[in-house]
């Protein structure tokens, strides 16, 4: 199963029942936060923005794949949790970026695509995708001739802007979803949301 595949099969119905209140965009960033910080579950349910219980529902399923393990310090990847994030950081990678005249909300994360530009049309459905995930918006870039454009318009990308997603290690072909928000957590849910749509 592709990586991409195992978070949609994660955040996905297994059961007759309500359909899992968390998406394949909260599970990425779960295991991302997992990685980095090794939380207790009231942790990451306030760095998610999700009730415990949700939380809990997610930690359950992950460890039933055998991402996670819970110890004494709090959850933690395992082997298997560790390749998973790094194949999906082979094909999906963000940071937080600066705020520019192409995004809307005071916070802006980027999410490099890779080979992802054949997939963009206008960039409205990634907006789309954005803003059911709680995103004021989201702005989609491919990388062309070494060069960030806008598909289908004329709009220069401001040089600190360009700074800052070079950090992503873009190469021709790929595509760059910046999501933007009030908030730190929505404007990166947002452009990750967008981002593994145009992967599936």
């Amino acid at each position: 199963m592709r990586p991409v595949e195992t978070l949609a099969a994660l955040s996905g119905k297994t059961a007759p029942g309500r359909t899992p209140e968390f998406t394949s965009a909260h599970v990425l960033i779960a295991l991302r936060i997992i990685r980095e910080k090794s939380p207790g579950r009231k942790q990451l349910s306030a760095d998610l923005c999700l009730g415990e219980g949700t939380v809990r529902n997610l930690l359950r399923r992950l460890a039933e794949e055998g991402l996670v393990s819970s110890t004494r310090r709090g959850v933690c990847l395992t082997a298997e949790g560790e390749g998973l994030v790094e194949e999906l950081t082979q094909s999906i990678r963000g940071r937080p970026v600066p705020r520019s005249h192409l995004t809307v909300g005071e916070y802006n994360h980027a999410v490099l695509v890779k080979r992802g530009a054949s997939k963009v049309r206008l960039g409205v459905e990634q907006r789309d995708n954005a803003l059911i995930s709680g995103a004021s918006g989201a702005t989609t870039l491919i990388v062309e001739d070494g060069c960030f454009k806008v598909p289908a318009l004329p709009d220069a990308v401001e040089e600190s802007l360009v700074e800052s997603m070079l950090e992503l290690g873009p190469e021709d072909g790929d595509a760059v979803i910046i999501g933007t928000a009030d908030s730190t957590f929505f404007a990166e849910l947002g452009a990750y949301a967008a981002g593994l749509e145009l992967l599936s």
